[in-house]
Parts: structure tokens; sequence; C-alpha cells
């Protein structure tokens, strides 16, 4: 009796670990294309061939690229991730999540509104890995939307104004979740001469790094002090990032030399 209770009790263990699952969930940044949907299927090919760089079960969720990443409705963001999340994240299924730019600033405010830990309510989430999050929002979404008085940019380029992102939600409130960013330096004549500091020709560190203000910075890490102005009436400021927000252990204070496209691919970090 006792060799088959044993028995019983190790096909049990083996039972929960061949059913568990572990997906990676895929979300998309800015797009002139609607790619809703919350399945197997990247719909509108945002993410290409980015993602072969990460292995196992792969989820997408989609939305409208041109509306306000932290709006709900049909094909918007909060919507799709709050299906994409219950249907794939909960129960025996535990989940990584990927997103990019303005994604990241939609999964961040997702979080940040959930009402407790992810853990808390039902949620299996490991962790985030940010890949040039626009979170902190842009200043070149800034720079057009004051060049044109606001009439230029759709409801998505509005969301990214620098004021606009920072006061959108508490960046600090990660829902229990670790963000891990990844940022890059590969700018751009043009773009560069906006972005302050170092930038992937879409946003600046102060974004990319989760840092807690807007400022021209060259390195990635926990906590930075600069000085800023000009002699003699210069002083220091200190950058640190938001509570919950890491650099990708993989990467180096000085980031990835990739522009906003490319590190699409670093998903596996």
């Amino acid at each position: 009796m006792r060799t088959a209770l044993a028995g019983l009790f190790t096909m049990l263990i083996l039972a929960g670990s061949v059913s568990a699952q572990t997906n990676t969930v895929f979300i998309h940044g800015k797009s002139g294309s609607n790619h809703n949907g919350t399945g197997t299927t990247d719909v509108n090919n945002y993410w290409g061939t980015s993602t072969s760089s990460v292995s196992g079960s792969k989820i997408f969720i989609g939305y409208d690229g041109t509306t306000d990443p932290r709006t709900y409705g049909t094909s918007r963001a909060q919507t799709n991730i709050t299906t994409g999340l219950t249907n794939n994240c909960k129960g025996t299924k535990t989940c990584k999540i990927v997103c990019h730019s303005a994604g990241c600033y939609a999964i961040e405010f997702w979080l940040a509104n959930l009402g407790g830990t992810a853990a808390s309510k039902g949620f299996n989430i490991t962790k985030v890995t940010a890949l040039a999050a626009a979170s902190g929002g842009s200043e070149l979404a800034s720079a057009l939307n004051g060049a044109t008085f606001g009439f230029a940019g759709n409801a998505m380029d509005k969301a990214l104004i620098v004021s606009t992102a920072r006061a959108a939600f508490n960046h600090n409130n990660t829902g229990g979740v670790t963000i891990y960013h990844v940022p890059g330096y590969k700018g751009m004549i043009g773009a560069s001469a906006i972005l302050p500091g170092e930038d992937d020709y879409a946003v600046a560190y102060h974004s990319s790094c989760g840092y807690n203000k807007a400022g021209g910075l060259n390195k990635c890490q926990p906590s930075l002090t600069q000085s800023e102005g000009i002699w003699p009436f210069n002083s220091n400021v200190t950058y640190t990032q938001y509570s919950g927000h890491l650099r990708a252990p993989s990467l180096t204070a000085t980031g990835l030399y990739k522009d906003h496209g490319e590190i699409k691919a670093d998903g596996h970090r």
C-alpha cells in the first residue's frame, strides 16, 4: 500500500509539471496599423522575426497602434491586456512579458492600476522585459504637440507627451512585478537633436531606463548624479530609477548600440 501511494504521489507531481505552461507574452508599441488580437498570431506582423530570440510558447497581445495605450474598448490596449493575461497567465499558466516602446507604457499602466499585486489577483507573471520603454514619454511627441499647437498627432502621440506620460500613473507601483529595462543608444540625426542624452531615435534614456524624471542621461543604473546648468550657476541633479525598475542584468550601464526597431530582437534578456 505504501509503495502504491508513493507511486501515485509521484504521478501527480509529474502530471502537474507536464500541465504547467510558461508563455512569453509580447505587447507592441506605437504603430500605424491595427494589431488587434490576443493569441498566438502576431496580427499585422509588428514583431517580424525579432521574436525568434525567445524560445517556447508565445502569445501576442495587439491593439490599434494609433490609440492611447491607457484606454479600454474594442482594439484598445487595456482591454486586450486584461483578456490576454487572464487567458494565458493564470492557474497552471505562467508568463513573462516582453514589451516594446509604448507597449511598456500600456503594461506598466495596467500593473499600476491592478488594485493589488499581480500575484494577489491570480496572475502568474515572473517579470517584464521592457525594450526601449516609452512609459516616460518622448520629447518627439512633445515637440510635435508644441509645434502644431496640439493639432497634429493621433491619440498615441498625445499620450506620449513627456509631461502626460509621467503624470499618467504611479510609476513606482509595478504590481509586485519587476520591470527590467533594455535601452538603446543608436540615435539618428534630427531626432537626437530633440531627445536629451542618449537615445535610440525615438525615446531617451530617462524613459527607456525607467528614471524618475526627465533629463539628459547617458547611463542606465539605479541612481545617477550629474552637474547640470551653466557654470557658475550649475548644480548637481540626482536621478533614480522608479521602484521595481532595474536594468536588465545581462547589460552594462551603457546599454545597447541598437536603434528603436533593432532592440525588438532583445526580448530574451
